[in-house]
């Protein structure tokens, strides 16, 4: 890094180590300063915490680390969040910090630094079998990365005063990947993860002032491609970043949320801040509940569990009352659920495939492994859309994928089905399943 640069990420380390418990960072002076706290950790044993997990087993090392870094990006984050919002009023179609990727996606330099630093910075020296990330930047040689490429990110500059910032919690980064993975003694089963990474899930709301509804989301699956362990963090959430995580398989299962905030008894469908599926209006009224807009897979994924961790406390819930649920026909990525599935499981919870669910009556979950094809594709079931196409031309409406070559390799082709720990049971999956079948014989599912 360059020397004034790297002068200035020195004295904020310094700074940061001698900070009172609320640190906030600068970015400009008549800019609005997101104030980050300390991690707080709701885990089986309160003694843990994030910086002394030698007792941890080794997924839930890998979740305690990536809460760890997620809480170091956090200034950075809120800083570029910050930069979003003072040049959101440019009529240009880029503004520096921002663009619109080929399918019409969002996508900001917060994207491709966070994603840069969880995989160049956080998971260099771990030897899992394949981190897959939503951003492709294709191969980079290590030789290859100087300073100038941690500042230019698919095109956009980072801004100068935000680059000592990138070069302070790339330090942070490091160091916490040499103490808290290189020293562990779990490479072995490592090896055999494959990780999946949203840098910031939701980007559409990060870019256009919602940035509570974003998320980092770090999914961690098995040789066989199941979702084993997950993070899923908001790192604008107010007045403090709020995330969950777990590993089922060592009873681990943790959260932080907003603890002063009371949750209704009321369920609902939680949704795209856009427009819904026929499919999903049926079944919103079929249930008979109100609809919850919310962006970003993983944000709702927390909304659902936190209102199923509240239900569970109610002493006497109906039907009506029970969680939230998230049924999705329209496509996701895997980079979206791989997380969100983990800790849903960890926590008592599902998330299935909506045609397994509706058809076979039977447990469906994605396959998350490094592919060139779609591990999961159904011939002539999903509708090609831009968001899913392989195809170099947009394809025709209504068009159905014929063949695994038109799809993406890692889109979620077959919907989903979300839901807690009160909604696990015999006859909560059989209210599901006849109200889902019910909306399905009046507009059947896009799967789009």
């Amino acid at each position: 890094m360059t020397c004034i640069n790297l002068v200035t990420a020195a004295a904020l380390l310094i700074l940061c180590c001698f900070a009172q418990p609320v640190i906030s960072f600068p970015v400009a002076a008549a800019r609005q300063l997101h104030k980050i706290t300390p991690m707080a950790t709701h885990a089986h044993s309160q003694d843990d915490n994030t910086e002394s997990n030698n007792n941890s087993g080794p997924l839930e090392n890998l979740c305690l680390t990536s809460l760890r870094a997620c809480e170091l990006m956090t200034p950075l984050i809120a800083s570029i969040y910050d930069e979003l919002i003072l040049t959101s009023s440019s009529s240009s179609g880029s503004d520096g910090v921002k663009k619109v990727k080929k399918d019409n996606s969002a996508f900001t330099i917060a994207d491709g630094t966070v994603q840069r630093l969880l995989i160049k910075c956080l998971f260099s020296n771990v030897a899992f079998r394949d981190i897959v990330g939503e951003e492709d930047e294709g191969e980079e040689e290590d030789d290859g990365i100087d300073d100038n490429w941690w500042y230019q990110v698919q095109g956009l500059i980072i801004p100068k005063h935000v680059q000592p910032l990138v070069d302070l919690t790339r330090i942070q980064i490091e160091s916490l990947a040499k103490n808290l993975l290189v020293s562990n003694s779990n490479e072995t089963y490592y090896a055999k993860l494959t990780v999946f990474i949203d840098p910031i899930d939701g980007t559409r709301e990060f870019s256009n002032g919602k940035g509570e509804q974003c998320s980092i989301c770090i999914g961690f699956a098995d040789e066989h491609g199941k979702a084993i362990a997950g993070v899923v963090y908001r790192p604008l959430s107010k007045p403090s970043p709020t995330w969950v995580a777990g590993a089922k398989s060592e009873g681990y299962a943790s959260h932080n949320f907003e603890e002063e905030e009371e949750q209704s008894t009321t369920g609902a469908v939680l949704s795209t801040n856009g427009s819904i599926s026929a499919f999903v209006e049926s079944l919103t009224a079929e249930l008979d509940v109100p609809r919850i807009k919310a962006g970003g897979a993983g944000n709702k994924m927390m909304l659902l569990l936190q209102q199923s961790i509240s239900v569970a406390n109610k002493e006497e819930v109906s039907k009506t009352q029970r969680g939230h649920l998230y049924i999705q026909d329209r496509g996701v990525s895997r980079w979206d659920t791989c997380a969100a599935e983990a800790c849903l499981n960890a926590f008592g919870g599902q998330l299935l495939k909506l045609t397994d669910f509706l058809e076979d009556e039977k447990d469906g979950y994605y396959t998350y492994l490094a592919s060139q094809t779609n591990l999961d594709f159904i011939p002539n079931t999903a509708n090609l859309t831009k968001y899913n196409s392989n195809l170099q031309d947009l394809p025709s409406p209504a068009q159905k994928a014929q063949d695994v070559c038109q799809v993406k390799a890692y889109s979620n082709l077959c919907g989903l089905v979300c839901f807690g720990k009160e909604f696990n049971t015999q006859e909560g999956r059989k209210y599901l399943r006849e109200a889902i079948r019910k909306a399905a014989a009046i507009n059947a599912p896009s799967l789009d």
